[in-house]
């Protein structure tokens, strides 16, 4: 069977269309699976960060409780009577003990509240030991105590006057019981199979959703091991049983734990499949006009060379009748028409890429957008200035609110922000609540005074939620080839860090130096 030219003109522009449809399917699969999975990193680190930050200030919190007692501990410990009623009062004030105690330096227990039948014997257990042999302010590792409790004990000396140590007052979490690690961790924020789970510095669960594994020694795992090295970050992992999951991990600073968020990979990247559909759905009526199209244009391509041929094979074929356009027109009709589809093709993978860099909920641009920003300052050899920014007591918003109320938050910052920021500047969200404003060719001090613009309109201006928030925010100023830009961001996020723990609502400047 004999092709004519329209069957190969269409075979041929239908392959293109296969091809291209093809290639940007592909190319889109491979731009939305790393969002996906950026994403799911980015939120299990900073959900892990949150928790960390948490649980440090419940620690500083218990640790300030103990130390807030210790001079009545001190004055009543001829007094076990009164001591215990102390101990009672203290445990019901602190909230986050399972169980007080007051141990001498003999290890003696003076007094305990509750009552769990081990005051006047000496306690020989492990974590006894180490707080009597270092007599300072210890969170110890899990150890079983002579309750037959596997705990974890934190203890603060007491030294009189003379500096004379006289024991100590404990604090003990019971981690098979009731107790504010759970409390904290027990529901992860996501449905889809995500779970969180707690190790100490040696590598032992302290916290894990199978209540059985708790106490269990997991140091093999990769990201265990960094927490033990003291590194907090982000990673695709595999769990002790084998399966993938994208996890963020941080450490807490005052117990040396480390916190881990993780999702099954599977989770992160389940709604990829839609995605591509969706793309595939909005492209075919494209493609279908474009067969039509194609259809008839090929048969007035074809159609002199048929006059052409019918004429070669019937000589007396009116010559007259016959009209033959040029063959270059022809070509340059078919050659248009591809490099139609292409750049059509091209503007959707445009898009796409568009949307990949673009943070959906605020309408600024992403972190992965950051990481191109970043590349091509350095490439032109520019300073810049950056604000980072992050809502104080988030949190509480969304507890209070509801996450609707917390998105509107996060939109309402990014208008005020766009109203206070130039032409010329981009901001950015890296994730949660946090953003970056980065100004390229301004100095320190311009940015300094652009932020506190900004700290203060946000200050004065009710967000949709009408109870006022506040913001903090680390200033810093990059000069090209001073520093290296993972330095510079460490040093604004220690300033943001900083204006933080100064008490919020305030701006903390970054400056660099050798």
């Amino acid at each position: 069977m004999i092709r004519t030219l329209r069957f190969w003109i269409l075979t041929l522009i239908s392959f293109s269309i296969i091809g291209i449809l093809t290639s940007s399917l592909f190319s889109s699969y491979l731009v939305t699976k790393d969002s996906l999975i950026d994403n799911s990193l980015e939120q299990n680190l900073v959900y892990s960060k949150k928790l960390a930050e948490m649980s440090e200030e419940l620690f500083s919190s218990m640790q300030l409780n103990l130390e807030g007692r210790k001079a009545d501990i001190i004055k009543l410990l001829d007094n076990p009577t009164e001591l215990t009623i102390v101990l009672n009062q203290l445990i019901v004030t602190s909230k986050n003990f399972n169980s007080v105690s007051v141990i001498d330096k003999n290890g003696l227990a003076i007094a305990t509240s509750p009552n769990v039948g081990i005051a006047g014997t000496v306690i020989q257990s492990e974590g006894v030991k180490e707080a009597l042999d270092k007599k300072e302010n210890i969170i110890t590792k899990p150890y079983m105590a002579a309750t037959g409790r596997l705990l974890v004990l934190v203890s603060t000396p007491l030294f009189n006057e003379q500096n004379e140590y006289l024991g100590m007052l404990n604090g003990t979490i019971y981690l098979e019981e009731d107790n504010f690690i759970r409390n904290i961790l027990a529901e992860h924020y996501s449905k889809d199979g995500s779970y969180v789970y707690v190790v100490d510095h040696s590598g032992t669960l302290i916290y894990h959703p199978d209540e059985k594994r708790i106490g269990e020694i997991v140091k093999s795992n990769e990201i265990v091991e960094s927490l033990i090295r003291g590194d907090s970050g982000a990673s695709i992992t595999e769990n002790t049983k084998g399966d993938l999951y994208v996890a963020g991990y941080t450490l807490i600073e005052a117990s040396r734990w480390g916190v881990v968020s993780q999702t099954p990979y599977a989770s992160s990247i389940e709604p990829l499949a839609g995605i591509i559909w969706k793309i595939f759905l909005y492209a075919l009526p494209f493609i279908v006009l474009f067969l039509v199209v194609a259809f008839v244009l090929s048969t007035k391509l074809a159609s002199p060379l048929q006059k052409l041929a019918k004429y070669t094979m019937d000589p007396q074929f009116n010559r007259n009748e016959l009209e033959i356009p040029t063959w270059y027109f022809e070509a340059k009709q078919l050659t248009e028409t591809v490099e139609n589809y292409r750049k059509k093709q091209e503007e959707t993978v445009e898009d796409f890429k568009t949307q990949s860099l673009t943070d959906p909920l605020t309408g600024l641009k992403n972190r992965r957008f950051a990481e191109y920003l970043y590349s091509h300052l350095i490439e032109s050899k520019n300073n810049f200035s950056m604000i980072m920014v992050d809502i104080d007591f988030f949190k509480k918003v969304n507890d209070e609110f509801g996450h609707n109320a917390g998105d509107e938050v996060l939109q309402f910052l990014a208008y005020r922000m766009n109203r206070v920021t130039r032409e010329e500047d981009y901001i950015i969200r890296l994730g949660g609540e946090e953003f970056a404003i980065v100004m390229p060719n301004t100095l320190l001090e311009e940015a300094y005074r652009i932020a506190e613009i900004l700290r203060k309109d946000i200050e004065s201006t009710l967000p949709p939620t009408n109870k006022a928030i506040t913001i903090s925010s680390g200033v810093g100023e990059y000069k090209y080839k001073a520093e290296a830009i993972s330095s510079f961001m460490d040093r604004i996020d220690q300033a943001l860090y900083k204006a933080k723990s100064n008490g919020r609502n305030q701006t903390i400047i970054s400056k660099y130096s050798k």
